[in-house]
């Protein structure tokens, strides 16, 4: 039963994660996501159509306080033992070792991917062959639109699913859904914040990457590290689908400053900035992330240079489908190491005095300003890392 409220009153700009529950939950349809700055949106509703019945406001997760709250049961360090699998992951390949068995019990997957047009949104795979489009990290806001819904369908129907993605996301959809589903899986990722789709474009434009390359790579997926680099993606025959190959070149790291503005936090969406999910105890099932000093309180004696995954098991249900997973190479590690390695499961990002100028000058000034003012070059490091990349890839 739902019960008429006085007053409907969703997030604005400093809170809303736009996870899209309230327009996915709407029974009358009249919530649409409007532009509040910056490429980011805000729920608005239509008042001609608000029955007032607060559907919206008991599926938004920052206004409902329903979500339990899970302490790690396991810490693993891991990797994919699917050769193909790990050098498309952005580390360890963890995803993709779930998303295989998910598939290979009928289930669906939903992820986020990059499209031609180099936006990022969420969509569905139900076969293997198609894996590729969901690996990989997005450093950007992946669009939702009718996500939840088309989830909550596969789940009335008995499907298997797998949902990935930031926490806020899967906390998003566990308050849409309202009730348990046994046939859900839940795996969220280590999150810094997200920065807009807009904001993305506006350097894609200014480094001439929109309408040249097929997709960008954030990750140096041959060896472990960050680096951006263009896809062009070309047909190809794999066992006995139809598939693709990833050709990828990296881009030169004076051309690469998009990273380095999001690992100095100029332009999330400023409820990342206080992000109630930055911290140990978690809403899904699995947590993923990069294993960043793995081996830094205990030895951790194997090879490192292709990627490490670091998996959170946390839930009991997490823990009996660990079992099930083949081709899966992991090692149990103190939860305390990985605490220290990835400084958001325990804090925020914080956010820069200068957040907002910054994203004005991105949308007006040139490339070469941008860089200067706010201390984006490229130095000798970044130089480094490439040619150490490339060569731990040809071992």
């Amino acid at each position: 039963m739902h019960y008429i409220m006085d007053k409907i009153q969703l997030c604005d700009k400093t809170t809303c994660t736009q996870c899209m529950a309230c327009v996915n939950a709407c029974p009358k349809g009249c919530i649409n996501m409007v532009d509040g700055g910056q490429g980011f949106v805000v729920p608005q509703i239509d008042n001609t159509l608000c029955v007032k019945c607060g559907v919206c406001m008991h599926s938004c997760h920052q206004l409902e306080n329903t979500l339990n709250r899970y302490t790690p049961i396991k810490t693993l360090a891991c990797w994919t033992m699917v050769d193909i699998d790990r050098r498309n992951s952005s580390s360890g390949g963890a995803f993709s070792v779930l998303a295989r068995w998910v598939l290979g019990e009928d289930g669906v997957v939903f992820g986020a991917t990059m499209n031609k047009n180099l936006q990022v949104y969420h969509t569905s795979i139900e076969r293997v062959d198609h894996l590729y489009r969901l690996q990989g990290s997005k450093y950007v806001q992946s669009y939702l639109g009718d996500t939840f819904i088309q989830v909550r369908n596969h789940l009335k129907q008995g499907r298997l699913v797998l949902f990935t993605g930031t926490p806020c996301q899967i906390g998003g959809l566990l308050t849409y859904l309202r009730k348990k589903y046994d046939n859900l899986i839940t795996c969220d990722m280590v999150c810094h914040g997200v920065p807009s789709q807009r904001i993305f474009n506006a350097f894609c434009e200014r480094t001439h990457l929109t309408g040249t390359c097929d997709g960008i790579s954030f990750r140096f997926t041959e060896g472990w590290g960050f680096q951006l680099t263009r896809e062009l993606i070309l047909p190809t025959k794999v066992e006995n689908f139809n598939s693709t190959c990833v050709k990828r070149k990296p881009i030169n790291p004076r051309n690469a400053w998009y990273m380095r503005a999001f690992n100095k936090s100029f332009m999330f969406n400023e409820a990342c900035y206080s992000c109630s999910y930055a911290k140990p105890e978690r809403v899904s099932d699995f947590t993923m992330a990069d294993y960043w000093g793995v081996g830094r309180n205990t030895p951790f004696l194997h090879p490192k240079h292709r990627g490490v995954s670091m998996l959170l098991v946390n839930t009991y249900r997490a823990c009996e489908i660990l079992k099930e997973l083949p081709d899966f190479f992991c090692e149990e590690r103190d939860l305390q190491e990985a605490l220290e390695g990835n400084f958001n499961l325990s804090r925020s990002s914080v956010r820069p005095k200068n957040r907002n100028q910054f994203i004005a000058d991105l949308f007006d000034m040139s490339k070469t300003d941008i860089v200067k003012r706010y201390g984006l070059q490229a130095d000798v490091r970044d130089y480094f890392r490439l040619v150490k990349q490339w060569l731990i890839a040809k071992r």
